[in-house]
């Protein structure tokens, strides 16, 4: 039987380097790319990094170091 990886040791954003998230919060930022543009309608465009969960993962994970 396979051992148990440790959830701390998981590919997962709440320990990636550009996981953005205030404390005792459940979702953050990922910062890995730039903003991404969004068209509000009439002319008026706002941006934002994608919103995502602590245990959300994609395939540019970059562990967090001390």
């Amino acid at each position: 039987m396979a051992k148990k990886i440790p959830e701390d040791c998981m590919p997962a954003c709440q320990s990636c380097s550009f996981f953005d998230i205030e404390p005792k919060e459940d979702l953050g930022l990922c910062r890995r790319y730039p903003p991404v543009l969004i068209n509000m309608g009439d002319s008026d465009f706002d941006s934002t990094f994608p919103v995502v969960a602590r245990d959300d993962w994609c395939g540019e994970f970059h562990r967090f170091t001390n």
